[in-house]
């Protein structure tokens, strides 16, 4: 997001250079494609956002707010296009799949828990039962896509009473680093570079294989924590050329190595 704000400071600084809103538009400020949703999505929508106003001059103003955010707003119109980190079904919206996603089961770089299965989160985030240190657990809170990606996965109905339901996935990885006996959950792309967190490896039962949560075992199907990251529009609306556009880029060469880059896997455009 820090790249994002840069762009918006140039622009606006070439707006208050000659005193117009004209100027805005020469400096590349006049078209703006407004895109709000999923905080897991949000990250790499901002770095396409950046290398898109690089190639074009277009701004794509990005916000979070969660998967139900950009549902509805989508729905209302009020925004280009929304932001899911899950399958979308809600009516009066048409979604894209980007990419596809990991999530990684998350506990501190200091926790002994190297690997679990599916049951054992089940037992965990249903009933309270601990995985060997691993006593406690942190969700993200029901606005969230990776919330309800990971309740489908897991096949959970609910969660226990008074595990803390967080409002974005840096609210979850701050209180998984902050204790060794805390499990979360997030997207995959959260792991590159933080030391303070560590993926545990996954497996579907006893007998299974544990799997460590990596694009490759992603792509290649042997780790099944995954889910979609989805952008909607307004199906009445439909797409407009400047919103076309962006999306066109986003399936292009560069917005394919983005994805790449930023840890997830890249997926066809279904628009073809």
């Amino acid at each position: 997001m820090k790249k994002f704000a840069k762009v918006v400071a140039i622009a606006a600084a070439c707006a208050a250079l000659t005193g117009s809103v004209a100027a805005f538009t020469a400096c590349g400020g006049g078209e703006v494609i407004t895109v709000a949703g999923s905080t897991s999505v949000q990250p790499l929508m901002s770095e396409l956002a950046d290398a898109y106003y690089e190639k074009t001059g277009v701004t794509v103003k990005v916000d979070g707010g969660g998967s139900g955010v950009g549902i509805s707003k989508a729905q209302d119109g009020t925004v280009d296009l929304g932001m899911a980190s899950k399958e979308v079904t809600d009516e009066g919206v048409t979604p894209i799949q980007i990419a596809t996603d990991g999530i990684a089961l998350i506990v501190s770089a200091d926790c002994t828990l190297e690997e679990v299965t599916k049951q054992q989160v089940f037992d965990l985030y249903s009933a309270h039962t601990a995985i060997g240190d691993v006593t406690d657990a942190v969700s993200r809170d029901s606005s969230s896509g990776t919330r309800e990606a990971f309740m489908d996965i897991i096949d959970l109905e609910s969660i226990y009473s008074g595990q803390p339901e967080l409002s974005s996935q840096d609210a979850v990885i701050e209180n998984v680093a902050a204790s060794d006996n805390v499990m979360g959950y997030c997207s995959l792309e959260a792991l590159a570079g933080n030391n303070t967190i560590k993926g545990v490896k996954y497996k579907e039962s006893d007998e299974g294989t544990a799997v460590a949560p990596t694009t490759d075992n992603v792509a290649n199907g042997t780790y099944t924590l995954s889910r979609p990251f989805n952008i909607l529009y307004n199906t009445e609306k439909g797409l407009d050329e400047r919103v076309s556009a962006f999306i066109d880029f986003i399936f292009s060469e560069e917005g394919a190595a983005i994805i790449e880059a930023n840890g997830q896997v890249v997926t066809a455009d279904s628009r073809k």
